[in-house]
């Protein structure tokens, strides 16, 4: 990070790159999730813009309104984090706003000319609030806790100084992001079937179901654990950024089941083996932290190629298969595959992540 304080025209201009590089990967994100499939276009009879005077919907699911706000909420948040290395707070606050509303009302415009998309107000004005609600929390905050230098001190003071824990920290955000999808086991990454076209190894049955969810959430929790303890300054440090990830985690978990299920229901993710999971994903991840640096390294690239196996190993889930054909697809579809690709790439980058961390710290 580097920039300057004081400046009567730009009072907050510390600017960080990695803030704007952020706000770029997010963008595309929103790009993605606004347009997907990304085929089947056409020339649409009815005026494109007939869909701003729609009436309200009789019938709106609050989980598509949070998903809506919340979607916009990151880009609004990193927009004004941006400008405000050149704007004073109330500026960069309404630039951001309005900017996350034209980005709406643009990819909106867009979606009428994709028949397996639908334009609406509600998502404009959804979106428009997001966005809004963003950038007035980049507005508070950023001034104070992120541009000020303070949240990078506190980097610095909790977890090594090099650039290995910086990667490390984008690829356990993309982590979170794998979160919102439902379909995922608890914390089980890296299944490359639906790629490769191949068949589960094991056949369905309720307790062996119940030991693969088991395995595979612990083995995901002590591998994200172990590879947050291995870039901290000491054991402390980690066990609250290891708090807090995981409470995040668990929190987009329960948002994705709301979305994807029928029932609505944000603690369908809680089952008997993703809870045995969890207490021994804990348990591993406390037994390795009287280990050094290197140790803990290996035994996180370990538990994620343990955890590889499992995830491609496992049988189908009828209960999931049948909630994903009364599934209302929609907006959400676009995100579903985007976290589902991300989701099979992770452990594979994390490995490769943790190699070159491994050789870079003491």
């Amino acid at each position: 990070m580097s920039g300057r304080l004081g400046s009567r025209s730009a009072p907050y201009a510390r600017s960080s790159r990695l803030v704007r590089y952020l706000a770029v990967a997010y963008l595309l994100l929103v790009v993605y999730a606004s347009l997907y499939p990304f085929t089947d276009w056409r020339v649409p009879n009815e005026d494109v813009r007939a869909f701003l005077a729609a009436p309200w919907p009789p019938f709106l699911p609050w989980s598509d309104v949070a998903l809506n706000v919340l979607g916009y909420l990151p880009l609004g948040f990193l927009l004004a984090l941006t400008l405000l290395s050149s704007l004073r707070r109330g500026f960069a606050a309404a630039a951001a706003s309005m900017l996350g509303a034209a980005l709406s009302l643009l990819f909106e415009l867009i979606q009428v000319y994709l028949p397996a998309r639908i334009a609406s107000n509600v998502d404009l004005l959804c979106n428009s609030a997001g966005a809004a609600a963003g950038a007035a929390l980049a507005a508070w905050s950023g001034p104070r806790w992120i541009l000020s230098g303070k949240l990078h001190r506190l980097r610095l003071r909790w977890f090594e100084r090099d650039p290995a824990v910086d990667l490390c920290f984008l690829l356990l955000l993309a982590w979170l992001a794998t979160q919102l999808n439902a379909e995922i086991w608890l914390f089980g990454n890296g299944d490359v079937r639906h790629l490769l076209a191949a068949p589960a190894v094991v056949n369905y049955s309720a307790h062996t179901y119940l030991l693969l969810e088991a395995g595979v959430a612990s083995l995901g929790f002590a591998a994200v654990a172990l590879t947050l303890t291995a870039v901290a300054r000491s054991v402390a440090a980690a066990t609250v950024a290891v708090t807090a990830l995981f409470g995040a985690a668990l929190g987009l978990k329960s948002l994705a089941s709301v979305t994807l299920f029928t029932a609505g229901e944000p603690w369908l993710w809680i089952t008997p083996g993703s809870l045995w999971g969890l207490a021994a994903g804990v348990a591993l991840w406390a037994a390795f932290l009287v280990f050094d640096r290197p140790v803990r390294i290996a035994a996180a690239a370990m538990f994620l190629a343990l955890g590889i196996a499992l995830v491609n190993a496992a049988p189908e889930n009828p209960y999931l298969a049948a909630a994903l054909q009364v599934w209302r697809h929609g907006h959400y579809a676009a995100l579903n595959e985007f976290t589902r690709v991300v989701s099979a790439a992770w452990p594979f980058a994390a490995i490769a992540c943790l190699a070159y961390a491994g050789r870079r710290l003491p």
